[in-house]
């Protein structure tokens, strides 16, 4: 995906004109400053963001009703991305849902946003932050915290770097959603089923509960077309109440690694995830 490329390597080439090498120098009002657009807050109807430019000056206009800085950060960022690479557009108004879409289909939402998470968090400033370290949720958080950016936005960018397999799980409602898995995370999640009763995340919608430590739990209860009915996988799940979704962290470790069925003899499984951002079916990511 050509699109897909060109807004990753404008983002890290606007971090490196700016010479930012640290999470604390990513103030995206001032970058948009720098790009020669203006960033103000207003009350905004029935949209998170709107641009209004004219050749290379504009103005970024978030709501600010918006509750959460990294949500608001990331707002700023979606437009900042269409100020820089949709040229053609002189007003643009995005909604709650073109900030968190991922659909082929409509192209320049998924160079904003692709745009927006590479300004936020820099490949080379957030990479080696996780650098040969295990799968875990508290390390999302104080990434979060660092960047400022918001939980979910965090672990999708997390697992994406991570060299350990890996996945990020959004439920909601008892049904699994969507997932992002890292590179060397050989399997597929059961998407658009129904939580099993023997994952942490099915105890939150049942009884309102979450661990606060990560589980283990048996692998087939997240995991499509595993015949290793003996094999466990471990689980990490908070929940956003705010939204109703429960947020899962997946890892397998060393022990457990190979007695299951690589996803490249399960050609005919679920294909539902944001490796390649552009999911099949246009999920939206609200969280």
């Amino acid at each position: 995906m050509v699109a897909y490329r060109t807004s990753t390597s404008r983002a890290k080439e606007i971090i490196e004109e700016l010479q930012i090498r640290h999470p604390s120098e990513i103030c995206i009002r001032d970058i948009a400053m720098a790009q020669g657009a203006y960033v103000k807050e207003s009350l905004l109807e029935s949209s998170e963001g709107r641009l209004v430019r004219k050749g290379r000056k504009g103005i970024i206009t978030v709501n600010s009703r918006i509750p959460e800085s990294g949500r608001k950060r990331f707002a700023i960022a979606h437009e900042l991305g269409h100020f820089e690479l949709h040229n053609e557009s002189q007003l643009i108004i995005c909604d709650e849902g073109d900030m968190y879409v991922w659909h082929e289909s409509r192209e320049q939402e998924l160079e904003a946003n692709e745009f927006a998470s590479n300004i936020l968090m820099p490949e080379e400033i957030f990479k080696p932050l996780i650098k040969g370290q295990l799968p875990n949720m508290e390390s999302i958080k104080k990434l979060a915290e660092e960047f400022r950016t918001s939980l979910t936005a965090t672990a999708l960018q997390y697992v994406k770097f991570s060299h350990e397999p890996c996945a990020v799980v959004i439920c909601k409602d008892s049904y699994i959603k969507w997932y992002k898995k890292s590179g060397c995370f050989d399997f597929h999640v059961r998407v658009n089923e129904k939580l099993s009763p023997n994952t942490n995340a099915f105890d939150y919608y049942e009884d309102d509960f979450l661990p606060s430590e990560p589980d283990t739990v048996p692998a087939d209860a997240w995991i499509a077309g595993t015949e290793d009915l003996d094999g466990w996988i471990t689980e990490h799940s908070i929940a956003l109440k705010s939204y109703g979704v429960v947020l899962s962290l997946l890892w397998i470790n060393e022990k457990i690694r190979t007695p299951f069925r690589r996803d490249d003899d399960y050609d005919d499984g679920p294909k539902f995830d944001l490796t390649n951002p552009f999911t099949p079916d246009g999920k939206r990511w609200l969280w």
